[in-house]
């Protein structure tokens, strides 16, 4: 090839026409020509291999209407790399939709389950509301078994009564083994610090470590109490190196 340039501007190959072809009509004009070029903009020729170019999805047509797109308008394909939604990142702000808002304790597996094997709710065998009472706590009965298994109950100064009613100190409102009323009475006495318990008034008995309680008996700390069907374990808290009348003092000298 001997390419040339006209007084025109217009490029041509010499070796096939002896003058230029553009000038003359296009008359004998071929694809291989060259597009006109002004003054200063000849480049080196462009190949197609140097072209970045991305791949162009197919047209299709489905004969089915597609979100809003009537059936004879032409879709394009969805490419495969399309079908995979990316994951999105974790973020801090980000919270688990199944979070049910409860810590799972160490003892939960095996603590909570009821007698007969099945699972038990744990809001179910949570402690009822602590009520206010017009002394502090001295003490605590924990049931080892039954419906309410793990609960304290808190003993105040005098007499606490034990029964299934609400109404009791100590209420036992899940287990009908215990009897409504005063199936027994603990009592702390704040001047020698003394514990006792004995029987109410049902004519249902109760036991102390097993042992039957016709009378009032004095209670030493991990004693077992056991009223209806269920083992409550008893937990002093005042004695002669604590108890509140010393407490109270102390705080009385605080104020003068």
């Amino acid at each position: 090839m001997n390419l040339s340039r006209c007084e025109n501007g217009h490029f041509y190959d010499k070796e096939k026409y002896p003058s230029c072809p553009h000038c003359q009509g296009g008359s004998a004009s071929d694809e291989s020509l060259t597009a006109v070029f002004t003054e200063g903009d000849v480049t080196e020729p462009f190949s197609v291999q140097q072209a970045s170019v991305p791949p162009v999805a197919p047209i299709v047509n489905s004969g089915l209407p597609i979100a809003g797109f009537s059936a004879d308008e032409p879709t394009e394909a969805i490419m495969n790399n399309e079908l995979d939604t990316p994951t999105q990142p974790w973020s801090d702000t980000m919270e688990a939709s199944d979070d049910n808002d409860h810590t799972v304790g160490f003892f939960d597996d095996d603590f909570f389950e009821s007698p007969t094997g099945k699972p038990m709710d744990v809001q179910s065998v949570q402690a009822p509301k602590t009520q206010k009472v017009s002394t502090p706590c001295v003490g605590w009965l924990v049931a080892l078994g039954g419906a309410h298994l793990g609960t304290d109950f808190r003993l105040k100064v005098g007499k606490n009564f034990v029964g299934r009613s609400p109404q009791m100190d100590v209420a036992l409102t899940e287990d009908k083994s215990v009897s409504r009323d005063r199936h027994a009475i603990v009592v702390y006495e704040p001047k020698e610090h003394l514990y006792l318990v004995q029987p109410g008034e049902s004519s249902t008995l109760v036991y102390r470590n097993e042992q039957v309680v016709l009378n009032p008996v004095k209670l030493e700390a991990y004693d077992v109490i056991t009223v209806g069907d269920v083992n409550l374990l008893f937990m002093p808290l005042c004695n002669k190196e604590f108890n509140w009348n010393t407490v109270l003092n102390e705080l009385k000298k605080q104020k003068e």
